[in-house]
C-alpha cells in the first residue's frame, strides 16, 4: 500500500514537472545546443554553407586581434562600470536611509534614470554629447569658445560609455541596498556608538558586513548583465569610434545579424556563455562564503 501510494505520488510530480521541464529544453537546452553544433560550422547565410570546421572558429577569434581589443574592452566596461555602481548604489541608499526633508521625494526621482529605457537613455545621451548640436557641447562653447568632442575619440568614448552605463544602474543599485540598510537594526548601530565607534568604523565592521550577501548577489547580477547586454553601446557610439568601444554581444550582433556568420557569431557565443558560467561559479562561492543566514 506504502509502495502504490509512493509510486502514485512519484507520476503526479512527473506529470506536474514534465510541462516545465519540456519548457526549459524548449528555451534552453535546445538553442544552446544548436548554438554550439554551429560553433563548429561555418554556416554563412549569404554562402549557404554548412561545412564542419571543428574548432576553426576559436583558432580565428582567439587570433584575431580585434576580437581580443573587443575582449579587453568587455571587461574593462563591466568591472569598472559595476565597481562604479556598486559605490555609487551604497552612497546613494546611505543618504536615502537618513532622514532628511523631501526624503520621499528623494527616494521616487532616484528611479528615474533606471526607468528610462535603456535604449531611449543611449539616444538621449548621444544627442546630449554630440560635438556640433549637443547641449552639453554648445554650454561648453558658451563657456570656452570650443567645441568638445566626447564620443570622438576612444578613450573619451570608452571612458563615456561607462559613465553614462553607470548614470543608469545606479540608481537601482540604491534602492536594492536601501532595502537592505533598513533590515539592518538600529540597536547594533546604537550599541556601536556607545562603545565609541565613529561613522566610519560603523560603516566598515556593521553596515559592509551585513551588506556583504547583497553585495555578492548584485555584483555578479550586474556583471552577467552588461556582459550579456549591449544596447547602451549600441545606442550611444555603435562600438566606435572603430571598434573602441563595442563589448562581445555587440559583436556578436554584428557577426550573426550584420554579417550573416553564424558559425563565428555562434563560437562567440559560446566563449561568452562560458565566461559568464565562470563568474556566475565564482559569484555562488563568494555568496555561500558571506550568508550568515
Amino acid at each position: 500500500m506504502i509502495f502504490g501510494n509512493r509510486q502514485k505520488t512519484i507520476w503526479l510530480f512527473s506529470l506536474l514537472v514534465a510541462p516545465v521541464l519540456l519548457l526549459r529544453l524548449a528555451t534552453a537546452a535546445y538553442p544552446i545546443g544548436k548554438t554550439f553544433w554551429l560553433s563548429l560550422t561555418d554556416t554563412h547565410l549569404f554562402d549557404n554553407e554548412h561545412a564542419f570546421v571543428g574548432l576553426r572558429n576559436y583558432y580565428h577569434l582567439l587570433s584575431d586581434p580585434d576580437f581580443l581589443s573587443t575582449m579587453f574592452f568587455s571587461f574593462i566596461y563591466i568591472a569598472a562600470s559595476t565597481l562604479l555602481e556598486l559605490i555609487f548604489g551604497l552612497l546613494i541608499a546611505l543618504m536615502l536611509n537618513n532622514k532628511f526633508k523631501g526624503r520621499l521625494f528623494a527616494r521616487a526621482i532616484n528611479l528615474i534614470p533606471w526607468a528610462i529605457p535603456t535604449i531611449v537613455a543611449a539616444f538621449i545621451f548621444r544627442w546630449f554629447l554630440d560635438d556640433q548640436f549637443g547641449l552639453i557641447s554648445h554650454w561648453w562653447h558658451g563657456l570656452t569658445g570650443q567645441h568638445i568632442a566626447f564620443l570622438n575619440t576612444a578613450l573619451s568614448a570608452q571612458m563615456t560609455v561607462i559613465l553614462v552605463n553607470v548614470w543608469k544602474n545606479a540608481s537601482f543599485m540604491a534602492v536594492i541596498f536601501l532595502a537592505g540598510l533598513q533590515g539592518v537594526p538600529d540597536e547594533i548601530y546604537e550599541a556601536a556608538r556607545l562603545d565609541g565607534a565613529g561613522a566610519i568604523a560603523r560603516f566598515c565592521h556593521i553596515t559592509v558586513p551585513m551588506l556583504m550577501p547583497l553585495l555578492i548577489t548584485m555584483s555578479m547580477y550586474f556583471l552577467i548583465w552588461q556582459l550579456a547586454s549591449f544596447d547602451l553601446v549600441y545606442g550611444l557610439t555603435g562600438g566606435g569610434p572603430g571598434i573602441s568601444t563595442e563589448i562581445v554581444p555587440l559583436n556578436i550582433f554584428h557577426e550573426g545579424l550584420i554579417f550573416f556568420k553564424f558559425g563565428y557569431a555562434s563560437a562567440v557565443s559560446v566563449v561568452l556563455m562560458a565566461i559568464v558560467a565562470v563568474i556566475g561559479f565564482v559569484g555562488v562561492k563568494q555568496f555561500k562564503r558571506y550568508n550568515y543566514e
